[in-house]
């Protein structure tokens, strides 16, 4: 369990103490009303309620751990976001322990060396800094089924979005080829929004197919993962029925989003591409596929 008794003796730590007594002293449930980092949001600053450190500890005597942080912003489209730590306590030459605490998915780290442990509460300086911070015990958040982590400067609106269009493209079977008249893809996430690798259980693509085919009017799937690098305006697509998990289903490139659009170049083979523009729909209703995959067709 995260949330861990403190010790029942006044603890103050600035000099000359073990790391693994303070390791001992840390781990836990951590919680305060202010920012740990500035968050923007859609290009706002994002107003924090409530902070969430909880550390643990590996096991007993070490100075090391992981841990979770919970954001909390006073925002309806965006309440909250969640981040995976890593924490460390070290020695100084001159004797004083720190405590370092670093944010996995974007690096942001908070660290001490001027700092009190006093029966509930944890308080000081940053490193390096006049910012001051005050901590008391909480109580540890349920992360069971939390589904996306991380944070960048686009944060992800927390909700599906369709686009759909056509692309030229030709599925081969038993020597015929067929080409779909319109592609269909829901994020379950705005890739607007999302720039880093991120799993997904809610994303679906299908290709509507007009006229007699082998597999009907569509080929659908759900998306295993996706992921989208904007500086590179690249962005992968990983089908759940893919043969090979490591093998690019969709590969976009000189990827845009507009407000209504989505538009590239879908990867054919080397040195060969197809222009694409994809609209912003409203959302189908997936339920309705009786069949999924496409690997057995090809």
């Amino acid at each position: 369990m995260c949330a861990i008794a403190a010790l029942a003796a006044l603890c103050t730590f600035t000099s000359c103490e073990k790391e693994e007594e303070v390791a001992l002293n840390i781990a836990g449930t951590w919680e305060t009303s202010a920012a740990l980092f500035p968050r923007t949001y859609k290009g706002e600053t994002l107003k924090t309620t409530k902070t969430i450190l909880c550390l643990y500890p590996e096991r007993k005597g070490l100075t090391v751990g992981e841990g979770v942080a919970v954001e909390y912003y006073d925002n309806a489209e965006l309440p909250v976001a969640y981040f995976h730590l890593k924490w460390e306590t070290w020695t100084r030459k001159s004797g004083e322990v720190g405590i370092q605490v670093k944010y996995s998915e974007n690096g942001d780290t908070f660290s001490t060396i001027e700092y009190e442990l006093k029966g509930n509460s944890f308080s000081g300086h940053l490193f390096n800094s006049e910012t001051t911070f005050s901590f008391t015990r909480g109580a540890e958040p349920d992360v069971k089924d939390v589904m996306y982590w991380g944070y960048n400067e686009l944060l992800p609106t927390w909700h599906r979005v369709t686009y759909e269009g056509k692309i030229n493209i030709k599925r081969e079977y038993q020597g015929q080829s067929y080409e779909p008249s319109q592609i269909v893809i829901t994020f379950d996430v705005d890739p607007v929004y999302n720039t880093a690798m991120i799993g997904m259980d809610k994303a679906f693509i299908k290709e509507v197919y007009e006229g007699e085919t082998p597999w009907g009017t569509l080929l659908a799937d759900s998306i295993r993962s996706w992921n989208r690098w904007s500086e590179d305006k690249i962005l992968r697509i990983y089908r759940a029925d893919s043969k090979d998990p490591y093998e690019t289903d969709y590969y976009f490139f000189d990827v845009e989003f507009t407000d209504n659009e989505m538009k590239g170049n879908l990867f054919i083979k080397e040195n060969v591409f197809e222009p694409f523009t994809l609209r912003r729909t409203s959302n189908p209703d997936w339920s309705t596929i009786k069949e999924w995959g496409f690997t057995k067709w090809f």
